[in-house]
């Protein structure tokens, strides 16, 4: 019987761990922008095509030619959150399917490359299953709260339930924070587990505007919802 195209990935995951690293976090965590922040650097293969705009080639620079990066017609937030507030790549998660169900093949081709490829998911449980692969969890032990419609704070408390000891760690909440030496620790955190060309400026660039679009969506909402 012939293997279909999902199992020739999951039997590359089992037998290339090391090439793997798996983002676990639940909804509004910021694990899309974590996710770019990790292929921004060149020890990490991506796909042009799943960038969620087409301006640039980098994962971590905004377009300029529309608001944000692309909303997802299937997600359950609201477009105008998605887009001013979220940072989707419609890729990287070959364990979901619907509208954005992916081209397996194109994980086969990044592969290729001979550097990391990392994945992410909202299923925590799913460690239990991929302990060889470099499995990163995100926490938060600080101040972490965006106005979007997920109860983010929940979301938070539920995952660190979660989290193995063994698993490597992101403080979101130092990652993302508008103090530079917070971030510049945790960063420098990732580079040294990762072993990665540090761009401190560039996601020191990212981080920034993510936090302002933020704030942008906090007005939007005063604006329009009171």
């Amino acid at each position: 019987m012939k293997e279909n195209v999902k199992d020739l990935f999951e039997k590359l995951l089992q037998t290339y761990p090391e090439k793997f690293v798996i983002v676990f976090f639940r909804h509004g965590m910021a694990g899309t922008s974590v996710l770019r922040i990790l292929l921004c650097h060149k020890e990490f293969s991506y796909s042009s095509k799943y960038l969620g705009q087409s301006d640039y080639d980098d994962p971590i620079r905004f377009p300029d030619s529309t608001e944000g990066f692309e909303a997802h017609n299937d997600h359950n937030l609201p477009f105008t959150e998605q887009h001013l507030a979220c940072a989707h790549v419609g890729f990287y998660t070959p364990w979901d399917s619907g509208e954005y169900s992916e081209d397996i093949y194109e994980y086969f081709r990044l592969f290729k490359q001979d550097k990391l490829l990392a994945l992410k998911t909202h299923k925590l449980h799913l460690h239990d299953k991929y302990k060889k692969c470099k499995c990163v969890f995100l926490h938060a032990t600080g101040n972490f709260n965006r106005n979007i419609s997920h109860d983010v704070r929940q979301e938070i408390e539920k995952s660190s339930k979660h989290i193995p000891e063994e698993a490597f760690k992101i403080d979101i909440s130092n990652l993302f924070s508008s103090d530079y030496k917070q971030f510049l620790d945790e960063y420098l955190k990732i580079v040294n587990e990762f072993d990665l060309t540090p761009r401190v400026n560039s996601v020191r660039s990212y981080v920034l505007l993510w936090l302002e679009k933020q704030k942008r969506l906090n007005i939007f909402k005063e604006e329009n919802y009171g």
